[in-house]
């Protein structure tokens, strides 16, 4: 296994909080595609949701090298889930092309929230 690019990122979840009292759904469209806007808006603790994938795509584009310019943004990155239940990046657009011109064959998540803070660490192999 060769990495190819780490990346991390925390959240002060009353900082996302306030953010969406202000942007409220301008910032989510920001953050989610259509995709995530559906899963997001059939959870019941939608802040967590939303927390989980800021700090996930956040981690991925440091991990790429990139962070969020170069034209990738929130919307390049999609965070699913697998059959097994376990966090799956789908990359778009100009992040899949960074992704394939690292030659990056997988990529890792281990993310986690509670009452006050969520995290994420990306690993790409």
């Amino acid at each position: 296994m060769k990495i190819i690019g780490i990346g991390i990122d925390i959240l002060k979840i009353k900082r996302l909080k306030r953010i969406i009292k202000i942007y409220k759904d301008k910032f989510i469209k920001k953050i989610l595609s259509k995709k995530e806007i559906k899963k997001y808006k059939k959870k019941k603790r939608k802040i967590n949701f939303l927390a989980k994938s800021f700090v996930i795509k956040e981690a991925t584009c440091k991990a790429l090298g990139t962070g969020m310019k170069k034209g990738i943004s929130f919307k390049s990155i999609e965070i699913y889930k697998n059959k097994l239940n376990k966090p799956k990046i789908n990359y778009l657009s100009k992040a899949l092309k960074k992704k394939r011109k690292l030659g990056v064959k997988k990529s890792h998540i281990s993310f986690t929230d509670e009452k006050k803070y969520a995290q994420a660490i990306v690993i790409l192999e």
